[in-house]
């Protein structure tokens, strides 16, 4: 089956076999070409435009992010990244010591680092929500979280939407209503959702939210997003604290000093790409691909087990390599993964996770059946 859009519409290397959208995003020329067009502007002015023009620029730009993922203007801010965002959350909270923080097993490791960097400072107890092994179900996932919930009374739930390794989509909304109904605090990574999946941050109602653009929306590199509850504004603060400190949400991240805030700004241009290769069909044809592609290597792999449910796939999807791959470790998904690129240009993220490599194909625009087959190929090569 052919791609739904031209490669040549980003600048790939037409060499790789490139299937890992999801860790990076591939910035298509169009948008790359918008930001660039900001970098000019300003280059030819950078007084006129950092003092007068950027404000409302940032202002335009967040209002178009608000109103696609359904949050009141006011309440969304850029950041660099997820992680970012993750990082500004959990160095504004306020917790008393002892404070359970709980997460899941399959947490973004960054985040993981954050909670234990900002945990260790506040005196919380970070707690990991032991997730069933593959393949996940939502029913599995639930009564995990609703044990861990029970148990440990958390003041403050960090859950994933999507997560990363396994490229798992959970029962978000249902998680968030959950943890809230207990009292406590949300923080939902969707590192991984705009644009990949509907997000509708009014209706989930989490205190906050961060997401990527630069992965799934098509935005420069340096572009993420973060949505803050009503009552959470005051008390929230940037990573870096400069002239707006206190003045309001905006005034606070707008301007944290000097910097390139072209990927912000292009952030709109990606989002107009996005609609163009159909925007919510788009993210349907993904998904038909993704579960295409899992299907054919759990066929072409023997042993492989799939990551999930087919509920949960979204434009990612993951299986569990079989044991002939080798004795699981973080540096034997490091090999196998290197082993895949040096050998056979196959661009393919391996991980290890809950004692077994798992393997995560993206599904995108610019991709085709004939990529999946290559990596087939590579892995029956290494697999002899």
């Amino acid at each position: 089956m052919s791609s739904l859009a031209p490669r040549s519409l980003w600048t790939l290397d037409p060499s790789v076999c490139f299937l890992n959208h999801g860790s990076f995003g591939a910035t298509p020329r169009a948008v790359l070409a918008a930001q660039r067009g900001f970098q000019e502007r300003l280059e030819a002015e950078p007084v006129r435009f950092f003092v007068r023009e950027l404000p409302g620029l940032v202002r335009g730009a967040a209002a178009e992010l608000a109103a696609f993922v359904d949050v009141d203007p006011e309440g969304l801010v850029f950041v660099d990244n997820a992680t970012t965002g993750v990082n500004a959350v959990l160095a504004s909270l306020r917790l008393p010591r002892d404070a359970v923080v709980l997460c899941l097993s399959h947490v973004y490791n960054a985040v993981a680092q954050s909670l234990h960097r900002h945990g260790g400072r506040g005196g919380w107890r970070v707690v990991h929500v032991n997730l069933p092994r593959a393949p996940l179900t939502e029913t599995g996932v639930l009564t995990a979280f609703d044990a861990a919930l029970a148990r440990h009374k958390p003041s403050l739930v960090v859950v994933d939407h999507i997560v990363s390794a396994a490229g798992v989509v959970l029962p978000i909304h249902e998680l968030v209503r959950r943890a809230k109904a207990t009292g406590a605090r949300v923080l939902v990574d969707a590192a991984h959702s705009p644009g990949q999946v509907p997000l509708n941050v009014r209706a989930l109602g989490a205190d906050w939210v961060v997401g990527n653009l630069h992965k799934w929306l098509f935005a420069p590199k340096g572009a993420a997003i973060l949505a803050v509850a009503a009552d959470q504004r005051a008390d929230l603060h940037p990573t870096v604290i400069s002239h707006g400190y206190r003045q309001g949400l905006a005034a606070e991240f707008d301007f944290t000093g000097t910097r390139d805030v072209s990927a912000w700004l292009a952030a709109p241009a990606g989002l107009k790409f996005w609609r163009s290769l159909g925007g919510d069909a788009l993210m349907e044809a993904n998904q038909a691909q993704a579960r295409r592609f899992r299907a054919r290597l759990v066929e072409a792999v023997p042993g492989a087990i799939p990551a999930c449910e087919e509920a949960m796939v979204g434009a990612m999807a993951a299986i569990v390599l079989p044991p002939s791959f080798g004795e699981p470790s973080f540096a034997r998904a490091l090999a196998l993964h290197d082993r895949l690129f040096d050998e056979f240009s196959v661009e393919v993220p391996v991980s290890f996770l809950d004692g077994a490599l798992w393997l995560r194909v993206s599904a995108q625009a610019y991709v085709q059946d004939a990529d999946l087959e290559r990596l087939i190929t590579a892995l029956g090569q290494i697999n002899r």
